[in-house]
């Protein structure tokens, strides 16, 4: 039963995020590529691992495969530890460098810098996954992960933050709104109007609730979700309005899904991204190469 490194890191992420999809996105592969590798680790081990019956939009564990999952990440984790060991003797851009990133700025900020990176130092295998931000922060101070990107970073004892750049921040709504024909709104518009926000222990929701309360502006929030995309959906549909950063809406604006109105001057605010790296005397050299082009790309 011959089992390679990369088939079983493939295997753990579906087991997290419970989605082909989300696991494509991590290991910058297409969903048939994912779904094929699956199909010959099961072929290997000659067991079902996951359960993707009909209807189901998730995908969970067999018997089989929460036995392999909770045998293979000790391993996996052994195999990076191992490694990270070994590079640390070279000064060469190679190896693995494990980032974690929340899913607004992963998926929208984050290609367009991690492409040139990839192109630069091709000995390099980003493994990236989707997480929330108080498990980013823990990770990053457990080693686990080498570096974190969130949104609205705060000092930690035991963390740096390096810049990572900022988004404007603008207002969705549904193409039929009465925002929709304006070029551009201010945030004392927004008093009484029906609002899809964050949940409350997203930091952009606090930055979003700290602009409206010095504008003295009280929102009719009708929901709050921590995934962006399910905001948009809600905004979508004619149920309220939200502000979120101008990149996580520019394809759906671009496509007629909904409409992006900008902030007035006097309104207007930027949302801030950082790079969680652990407070140490250095970095191995793929680590650090990473941190380089991270903070000074894309500005």
């Amino acid at each position: 039963m011959p089992l390679d490194l990369d088939s079983l890191r493939l295997f753990c992420d579906l087991v997290d995020t419970s989605s082909f999809s989300r696991t494509a996105e991590r290991h910058f592969v297409s969903q048939p590529a994912v779904s094929q590798k699956l199909r010959a680790l099961e072929r290997s081990v000659g067991q079902a691992l996951l359960d993707r019956g009909r209807g189901k939009t998730r995908v969970a564990p067999t018997n089989a495969g929460r036995i392999l999952y909770a045998g293979a990440l000790p391993l996996l984790r052994a195999a990076e530890e191992l490694e990270a060991r070994i590079q640390g003797l070279s000064d060469e851009v190679a190896g693995t460098v494990r980032v974690a990133t929340v899913y607004s700025v992963g998926l929208h900020a984050l290609p367009g810098r991690l492409k040139p990176f990839l192109a630069r130092f091709p000995r390099v295998n980003v493994h990236l996954e989707y997480s929330q931000t108080t498990k980013i922060y823990q990770d990053v101070l457990s080693g686990t992960v080498d570096v974190g990107i969130v949104a609205c970073p705060t000092a930690r004892p035991g963390i740096d933050v390096v810049p990572f750049g900022e988004e404007a921040m603008t207002l969705i709504c549904a193409p039929e709104h009465p925002f929709a024909a304006r070029k551009e709104v201010s945030l004392s518009d927004l008093e009484g109007v029906a609002f899809i926000g964050f949940a409350d222990d997203i930091p952009t929701r606090r930055l979003i609730d700290e602009h409206l309360k010095r504008a003295g502006v009280k929102v009719r929030l009708v929901n709050a979700f921590d995934n962006i995309e399910t905001i948009k959906n809600l905004v979508e549909i004619g149920s309220g309005v939200a502000l979120v950063p101008e990149d996580t809406a520019r394809q759906e604006a671009q496509a007629g899904e909904l409409a992006m109105v900008g902030l007035a001057s006097g309104s207007a605010f930027r949302r801030p991204a950082g790079l969680l790296v652990k407070r140490a005397g250095s970095h191995r050299a793929a680590v650090a190469a990473f941190i380089e082009a991270m903070r000074t790309t894309g500005e």
